[in-house]
C-alpha cells in the first residue's frame, strides 16, 4: 500500500466509509464479513488493517472483552482514537506486528491482505497470536476482477480479463493477467494513489495451507438485496462477477 496516500487522504477515506455510500463495502463486503462472525462475547480480538476504526467499534458492540486495532497509517489511527476513545489502536505494520503467543480468540482483517506480496510471514504471525481453535477471517481482492486490465477515461472504466483472437492475420491480444503475482499501482476515487498485489486463488490457497491453518470456508460474496434500490446495475454486476473473496481459517494446533 502507499502509506503516504492513506495519511494524506485519511479524513476523506474515513468520511467515504462513514457515509454509507461506498457500495462495495455497504452491500457486498461488510454484509458477508459480518455474517461470518463467530460469537464474540468476552473474546479478545485483533483487527488487522483497522483503518479509521469503524469495524472495531462494530466488533466491540458484539460483546468483545478486548479489541486492539492496528494500521500502518498514523493519520487513520489518529482518527480512530478520536472517534472511539474506549478502544485501543496502534500504528503497526502487519508484517512486523508483535503480540503474545496465544493471546487472541479471534482475528479479523478487512481488505488489507492484498497490500502484502507474500502472505507466509503474516499468516505465521497471526496463527501464533491465536489461541488453539482460534479463528481468523479476512477479505481480499478477488483476482478474477482485480487481475483484469483497467482502462479509465473521462470518468468511464473498462475492465477486461480475457483475449481477442484474429484469424487473418493470426494474432492474439491478451487483456489482464490472472495467473501471475503482480504489483499493481492504481488510483482510487480519482486522486488516491495505492499499490497492491494481485495473485491467483491457487497461490492464496497454497500460502494458507503452508501456514498450518485449516480452511473452514471460502466465500465469494454477492451484492445483497438492499443494493437494488440504490444501484440496480451495481447489484446485477456483482451477482455475476466477484469483487472480493473471504477466507475463514482456524488454528487447529
Amino acid at each position: 500500500m502507499k502509506k503516504s496516500s492513506y495519511n494524506e487522504k485519511a479524513k476523506e477515506w474515513a468520511e467515504h466509509l462513514r457515509t454509507g455510500k461506498n457500495l462495495a463495502h455497504e452491500y457486498l463486503e461488510k454484509p458477508a464479513m459480518y455474517k461470518k462472525l463467530p460469537n464474540l462475547k468476552n473474546k479478545k480480538i485483533l483487527c488487522v488493517g483497522c483503518g479509521s476504526g469503524e469495524e472495531c467499534d462494530y466488533l466491540n458492540k458484539r460483546g468483545a472483552k478486548e479489541i486492539i486495532g492496528i494500521d500502518l497509517s498514523k493519520e487513520l489511527i489518529k482518527i480512530a482514537r478520536e472517534s472511539y476513545p474506549n478502544l485501543k489502536f496502534e500504528v503497526m505494520n502487519m508484517e512486523e506486528m508483535n503480540f503474545s503467543k496465544g493471546y487472541f480468540d479471534f482475528i479479523y482483517s478487512s481488505l488489507a491482505m492484498h497490500y502484502v506480496k507474500d502472505w507466509a510471514g503474516v499468516l505465521k504471525k497471526i496463527k501464533n497470536f491465536l489461541k488453539k481453535d482460534g479463528v481468523f477471517i479476512f477479505s481480499t481482492h478477488h483476482p478474477a476482477l482485480w487481475g483484469a486490465e483497467v482502462n479509465r477515461s473521462g470518468g468511464n472504466t473498462v475492465k477486461l480479463l480475457g483475449y481477442k483472437k484474429e484469424v487473418d492475420p493470426y494474432r492474439i491480444e491478451i487483456f489482464g493477467d490472472y495467473l501471475n503475482v503482480r504489483k499493481i499501482n492504481d488510483v482510487w476515487f480519482g486522486n488516491m494513489h495505492v499499490t497492491y498485489y494481485n495473485k491467483p486463488i491457487s497461490i492464496m490457497f497454497n500460502e494458507i495451507k503452508k501456514s498450518g491453518f485449516e480452511i473452514v470456508d471460502i466465500v465469494e460474496p454477492r451484492t445483497v438485496m438492499g443494493c437494488k434500490k440504490d444501484d440496480l446495475q451495481y447489484y446485477e454486476l456483482h451477482q455475476r462477477i466477484p469483487l472480493f473473496i473471504i477466507f475463514e481459517l482456524k488454528k487447529i494446533k
